[in-house]
């Protein structure tokens, strides 16, 4: 028997639907349960700090959490953006300025 990631009820080795929340279960090819891939908020958070650290988590996770390291490699990616951008505008400012 497995169980029901969302509700914690057990529920048939052969189920794909948790009879009790509705849930879709997910399972590998041994038929044991296997998390759902979520998006880690924490993870994205720690991106948008230290990109380089996302972008090693999306080359490493890829192919394990797609949906996961995809939004923790376009976080890290946008933080990357922002800091080359915010970087050439302070740079230019800054040179206008001793002009």
């Amino acid at each position: 028997m497995k169980y029901c990631s969302k509700c914690g009820r057990e529920i048939m080795d052969e189920a794909v639907i948790c009879p009790n929340c509705g849930c879709a279960v997910a399972s590998n090819k041994a038929g044991k349960s296997v998390e759902p891939d979520e998006v880690n908020v924490g993870l994205c958070i720690l991106a948008a700090l230290i990109p380089l650290f996302g972008l090693i988590y999306w080359a490493v996770k890829h192919s394990d959490a797609p949906r996961g390291a995809k939004a923790v490699g376009v976080t890290a990616l946008v933080s990357w953006i922002v800091c080359i951008v915010i970087g050439f505008v302070v740079g230019f400012a800054t040179t206008l300025a001793y002009l």
